[in-house]
């Protein structure tokens, strides 16, 4: 009698260890696929991370080095055309970064605009690469402004959006035509324009130069005040 109630006691400890191991099993498994989960990168990420970091170590058209520049992985980068952005600039609350990979200038500044979304816990950076779809304009030795090639329609409409906001366009002698350059990076709420900021830092004029630590900082300022304005 008093064996088989060992054998049963025996079982019924058997039956827990195997109860609790699947228990574990179980709960790793949820665990492995929430981190998995988390850690899936969207194609826009995948593809903005490999645009910018191609570039590292190659020179340009003039035979400068490119700023290298290490994209993080989870960028939270959202890819945006023409129509979308017009669209996201007249309702949406987002941040939207003008910029393309051999922009030196948006070299400099797409590290710390990723940075200082990441700090603010934001989880998308809409990126719109408008370089082709800007017209080129220019000033004959007689003073007439002459277009060498239109821009697209939403190009216009962007410009029309960004209003007094938009920069004149250089060497035109004539304030009322307007350009967008980069990088160009909009804070927008509820389809309003609450701040916009063009280029680095004042003191970051040297083409392909990386930014010193205390422009990185006053950069990142910058950008940070421009999230709190649409949070």
């Amino acid at each position: 009698m008093k064996k088989r109630k060992t054998k049963k006691k025996k079982n019924n400890n058997n039956k827990k260890i195997i109860y609790l191991i699947c228990l574990l099993l179980v709960i790793i498994i949820i665990l492995s696929c929430i981190t998995v989960s988390k850690n899936k990168l969207t194609k826009d990420e995948r593809y903005f991370k490999k645009e910018y970091e191609k570039y590292n170590d190659k020179k340009d058209l003039s035979n400068n080095k490119y700023i290298n520049v290490d994209i993080m992985e989870d960028n939270g980068v959202k890819y945006l055309n023409g129509k979308e952005t017009v669209s996201f600039m007249k309702n949406k609350t987002g941040i939207i970064y003008f910029g393309y990979p051999q922009c030196s200038w948006c070299r400099s500044a797409v590290e710390v605009l990723l940075d200082a979304k990441s700090e603010m816990e934001l989880d998308t950076l809409y990126y719109y690469n408008a370089y082709g779809d800007r017209d080129e304009k220019y000033l004959s030795p007689e003073g007439e402004v002459l277009t060498l090639h239109n821009g697209s329609d939403e190009y216009y409409e962007i410009l029309k959006l960004l209003g007094d906001k938009a920069e004149v366009y250089e060497g035109l002698n004539d304030d009322s035509i307007k350009r967008l350059y980069f990088p160009t990076v909009l804070f927008i709420k509820n389809g309003e324009i609450k701040k916009m900021h063009v280029s680095t830092v004042e003191s970051n004029k040297t083409k392909n130069k990386k930014l010193t630590t205390k422009e990185y900082s006053e950069l990142k300022k910058i950008y940070i005040d421009g999230i709190k304005k649409i949070k």
